[in-house]
């Protein structure tokens, strides 16, 4: 008898302490991070921020020659309104040029009819080279020679860029709600790269 009451209390014990230990918070916690695995989580979070921008190959940009002197390069970029009243005409035209020992940028600007801007300059180095790295990410030297549109609409514009570094040769043509289209996103850059220069 007395052996049952012992079993029954001693299994009494056993549910009271599962039961105590089931309300019992979790209070196990997470051990500190070693300082091994802190200084990893540093080291990657250093090597994120120190990423370097995509670099253009460097033969790209050489825009010398042996010599030193200026490789043969031309942009020109021509935009106009059409055939439109003439409060509302406007034309643009910029030229980018190299000589053997000098870069000169021409900009003629027509608005409402009226010429306002007529010039040729020359152009710092350092400009040169900054636009140009500008115009190689956007793969101007790898863009196609286009043939004038076949249709030609009337009062329609048909605007174009060209490009020639030696051999290298592009152009492309365009109406003014292509520049309006977000998939025109690597040529609309190359126009406002060009549109920007200033002496």
């Amino acid at each position: 008898m007395i052996s049952y009451i012992k079993l029954i209390l001693l299994l009494i014990c056993l549910v009271l302490a599962g039961v105590e230990r089931k309300a019992e918070p979790n209070t196990k916690t997470t051990p500190n991070p070693s300082p091994v695995s802190d200084a990893k989580r540093k080291d990657k979070t250093n090597k994120i921020t120190k990423l370097k921008p995509k670099k253009i190959p460097t033969e790209t940009l050489k825009l010398k020659n042996e010599k030193g002197y200026w490789k043969p390069m031309k942009i020109v970029w021509d935009e106009s309104s059409g055939a439109v009243a003439p409060e509302f005409r406007f034309a643009k035209q910029f030229q980018l040029e190299t000589e053997k020992n000098r870069i000169i940028l021409s900009r003629r600007v027509v608005e409402k009819g009226k010429l306002i801007l007529n010039e040729s300059k020359e152009i710092a180095p350092q400009k040169y080279q900054k636009w140009m790295e500008s115009l190689f990410l956007y793969e101007i030297n790898h863009l196609p020679m286009e043939d004038v549109p076949k249709v030609q609409m009337t009062g329609v514009s048909y605007n174009y860029v060209s490009f020639y570094l030696e051999s290298t040769k592009s152009k492309f043509y365009y109406q003014l709600e292509d520049r309006n289209n977000p998939e025109w996103n690597q040529k609309n850059s190359i126009i406002q790269i060009i549109e920007r220069m200033k002496p």
